[in-house]
């Protein structure tokens, strides 16, 4: 702001066009004044424009990133030690004979598909064909090298494996808590196999399964005495022990019993639990998923094996163009003998996913057993000389993992409202006031708007309103 340096003896009094208040002309000359009031109106304005302009900022700024917060992390992963009042989960456990072919059920097998009889020239031919296909598994697909140019074995070798595989009846078990679970037959990457006190099975069953009849898995109350399975048969198992909440991983080494052994195992669990709300959570905000969330539409049960088993499906059908029978359950062509040995050309790739990751989310409910000690009894005479025991004992835990939500949907209102406050002052009343006038503004500009049309058009057409009325 320029100031003429003549005194104000001859100060004169004006207008300018854009200023509301009297200027100040000094001198003579009118190209020298002073707009003090002008100056300052802009000013106060540009002022406050910045200053509002950098409180919005600031509201949306904290805004988006609790709203990013919610989205993204709203859980807290914690470890509880109050260990008196948990009740605990028993594990599963599948149950693999390692000759899983039922002699009385093979004639007939053999029949229906091939017609060959018992003592018929081809029938040993087709019984060792039985045999190896029932007894392979994902990672010991040798013995199709022999039968891959055979068209006359173009089965499904999953109705095959299904229909010889013996019967679970002489396998005891007993538990420490009441006995609600029941042996399902599942097909495994180690074949046909049963499985006992697991809530992910409704895939690989065999047989007709009710989502309601696996729910919850046997759980033990918290005590100084441990729980425990008993389980006794007189031929050779393979004995997976495993999650509840998972179906058996084959690449872990496997409790083997064979008649006149006592097995003694003790084993430690973590679990993983997830608190109240958490389930409300949509899986990409909670980070895992509970079994009852398939990932695919195909599924009807999420476990991370399950997962891990998707991956090799698909990494088979790219290199043989089909996927083994284990996973009857899956999209695309299952494998002729001629496909298995394909895939026994493999086995390193696919049980390292091909180098490639395999991404599985989570679980939000799981338990992780680990053997800590075991023991083992050779019976050689008395009653237990022709049959074979596993004891597992699980100790009690002391620790566990859990899931809660410390950002809750009512935490974000609360620092959208605190965010506003700090830099607007403006509270709930105040937004609904500004909705309020926006309203009411535009309802009076269309009433006016209308007002004007009407006056407009009976200006010009005067005696046509006169003839109206």
């Amino acid at each position: 702001m320029a100031l003429c340096h003549k005194g104000f003896s001859s100060v004169q009094w004006g207008k300018i066009p854009f200023c509301e208040k009297r200027v100040i002309f000094v001198g003579d000359e009118e190209s020298c004044f002073i707009c003090i009031y002008f100056f300052i109106l802009i000013f106060y304005r540009l002022l406050w424009v910045i200053v509002t302009t950098v409180a919005v900022w600031g509201v949306v700024d904290i805004s988006l990133g609790q709203w990013q917060r919610y989205n993204d992390n709203p859980t807290v992963v914690t470890l509880e030690k109050d260990f008196r009042t948990w009740r605990y989960n028993l594990p599963a456990v599948t149950a693999c004979e390692k000759d899983r072919v039922n002699a009385e059920k093979l004639p007939t097998a053999i029949k229906s598909r091939w017609n060959v009889n018992p003592g018929q020239e081809k029938y040993e031919y087709y019984k060792k064909f039985v045999q190896m296909v029932a007894n392979s598994n994902l990672y010991n697909l040798t013995g199709y090298e022999e039968f891959k140019d055979d068209p006359n074995l173009k089965v499904d070798l999953t109705e095959l494996v299904v229909e010889v595989m013996p019967e679970h009846n002489h396998i005891k078990i007993g538990s420490s808590e009441p006995l609600l679970a029941k042996w399902k037959p599942v097909m495994t990457e180690v074949g046909a196999c049963y499985t006992i006190n697991s809530i992910a099975v409704l895939d690989v069953s065999v047989t007709k399964s009710d989502w309601n009849e696996t729910r919850i898995p046997m759980s033990c109350k918290y005590s100084t005495q441990s729980c425990y399975w008993i389980l006794e048969c007189n031929n050779f198992i393979d004995y997976y022990i495993h999650s509840p909440y998972d179906v058996a991983n084959i690449m872990l080494p496997p409790s083997s019993t064979y008649p006149s052994l006592n097995r003694f195992s003790e084993l430690t669990t973590m679990e993983t639990q997830a608190g109240p709300g958490v389930r409300e959570l949509s899986p990409r905000t909670r980070h895992c998923l509970y079994t009852s969330e398939p990932t695919r539409e195909s599924r009807r049960v999420y476990s991370t094996n399950i997962c891990r088993q998707d991956c090799r499906g698909r990494l088979a059908l790219k290199l043989c163009g089909c996927q083994p029978f284990y996973y009857f359950y899956d999209d695309g062509p299952a494998c002729t003998p001629a496909g298995m040995w394909c895939l026994a050309k493999h086995f390193h790739r696919l049980a390292t996913f091909d180098s490639v990751k395999c991404i599985c989310n989570q679980q939000c409910l799981d338990s992780v057993f680990r053997e800590v000690s075991k023991e083992e009894q050779i019976w050689d005479r008395g009653p237990f000389q022709s049959r074979g025991a596993m004891r597992l004992t699980v100790r009690p835990p002391r620790a566990r993992y859990s899931r809660y939500i410390v950002f809750h949907l009512q935490d974000l209102i609360v620092s959208f409202g605190g965010a506003a406050g700090l830099f607007l002052g403006a509270s709930f009343i105040s937004f609904v006031e500004i909705t309020y006038f926006i309203l009411e503004g535009i309802l009076r500009y269309r009433r006016d708007d209308t007002k004007v049309l009407e006056e407009d058009s009976t200006s010009r057409f005067p005696n046509h309103v006169e003839d109206t009325e």
